[in-house]
């Protein structure tokens, strides 16, 4: 994973896990996308898996007490603290974590219930090759299918946002050092085998080069998670990955389409929605690198035209998301559905089908509305989980259209 002072990059660098916190690019929408009522829509002024079953089954699972994990679940605290931040390690959480956290963030985490078994990418399914232009990349070593999951890994650092707007830098760096120290040393040797980007302090720069945004509950709880795994994983602004965080402070990454062999495997470091000069400032400034993948390097003329298309999906989102207006068209909703799909955005696809079930919902034609509910069913457990709002509301829509609360609030003419 690539990224540029540390300050300047709390704002804006870092990858946003999908089922923790929204993104707020320039052609997105804040909002929890299914709510209860109509009136919170509005938007203001590695295990082996090979069926989608089984996403949902081992999503499940996760909830099953593991004894031997919480025999492990013991956790020590550095004598050092800066202010309410301190170091907090567990040698048994995964395969060793630390946390800069405060103490309310620490109970929070040991309540933490661990799944037995986490999986690394393993060359069965993919290795790690240099990757020209890249550096190290992780590449299919077999045709990988839609919904495979290719890994699922937990975090070696877990660092409090705030710690970096209310510290010194000469205390971050302290609590920065004692974390990672504090680590196994296998874990330790893996953080330390991260790229970084900037320069500087080495153990602050690879958190920033290769870390997700990881959100505890409330707005106290927001953290920068560094998952050593993952940062093998090169981005793509059309990537054939999703991933999530989940509850547990799991990192989950599935194919979002067929794969073949020897095609690398990437994820998305920002929100593939903005048009090109947005994504391409966004890399250069936020995360140390100008991005040369291939919808980035399409010819002008074709990459005006999936500009154009991108901020007709914006255009009609608007209107779609706008319930004290004109009812949609037919042509309206699926417009906005094959754009998504000439775009290629294959990891964002359930926004587009729970967008495309309501709308459908909203004028009456439960056929539709329940085609698309079970494409946002499918999509939503690769893209945020099990638990993700999403997978519940878009069942009961799938299951009886006419008991929503959105049917038929305006019907089709």
């Amino acid at each position: 994973m690539h990224a540029t002072s540390y300050r300047s990059l709390l704002t804006a660098a870092l990858p946003v896990a999908h089922a923790l916190q929204a993104y707020t690019g320039q052609n997105t929408c804040p909002w929890n996308t299914l709510s209860s009522t109509y009136e919170q829509y509005m938007c203001p002024p590695l295990d082996l898996i090979n069926t989608l079953d089984e996403v949902q089954s081992r999503e499940r699972s996760r909830q099953r007490d593991d004894t031997s994990d919480q025999e492990r679940n013991i956790w020590s605290t550095s004598p050092d603290c800066f202010g309410e931040y301190c170091v907090y390690t567990n040698d048994g959480f995964g395969r060793g974590i630390s946390l800069i956290t405060t103490a309310q963030n620490h109970d929070r985490i040991k309540q933490i219930q661990l799944p037995p078994m986490l999986s690394r990418p393993d060359n069965e399914k993919a290795r790690i090759v240099e990757i020209p232009g890249k550096g190290r990349g992780l590449i299919a070593t077999r045709a990988i299918r839609r919904g495979e999951r290719i890994m699922a890994a937990r975090p070696a650092l877990l660092v409090h946002r705030e710690a970096f707007m209310e510290l010194p830098l000469e205390d971050i760096y302290s609590l920065m050092d004692m974390a990672v120290n504090s680590l196994p040393k296998p874990r330790k040797e893996s953080y330390l085998a991260q790229a970084g980007t900037m320069g500087g302090h080495k153990i602050t720069d690879i958190l920033f080069t290769n870390s997700f945004q990881v959100a505890l509950g409330d707005q106290d709880g927001f953290h920068y998670g560094n998952f050593p795994d993952v940062s093998i994983l090169n981005h793509d602004c059309r990537p054939n990955l999703a991933f999530f965080v989940d509850k547990n402070l799991t990192h989950y990454t599935h194919a979002v389409r067929d794969i073949k062999l020897g095609e690398e495997l990437t994820i998305s470091y920002l929100d593939g929605l903005q048009v090109r000069s947005a994504r391409q400032e966004r890399t250069r400034s936020s995360l140390g690198f100008s991005c040369g993948c291939s919808h980035c390097s399409l010819p002008k003329e074709e990459s005006e035209a999936s500009d154009n298309r991108l901020l007709t999906i914006s255009q009609l989102e608007k209107g779609l998301s706008d319930f004290n207006g004109k009812a949609p068209s037919l042509t309206m909703i699926e417009e906005y559905v094959a754009l998504y799909r000439k775009e290629r955005l294959e990891y964002k696809m359930a926004e587009a089908y729970t967008f495309a079930a309501l709308n459908y919902n909203l004028i009456g034609k439960a056929g539709m509305a329940k085609k698309y509910a079970r494409l946002s069913v499918d999509a939503t457990l690769l893209e945020s989980g099990h638990d993700a709002a999403d997978v519940a509301q878009m069942k009961i829509l799938a299951d009886s259209p006419k008991s929503h609360w959105s049917w038929n609030m305006r019907p089709h003419r």
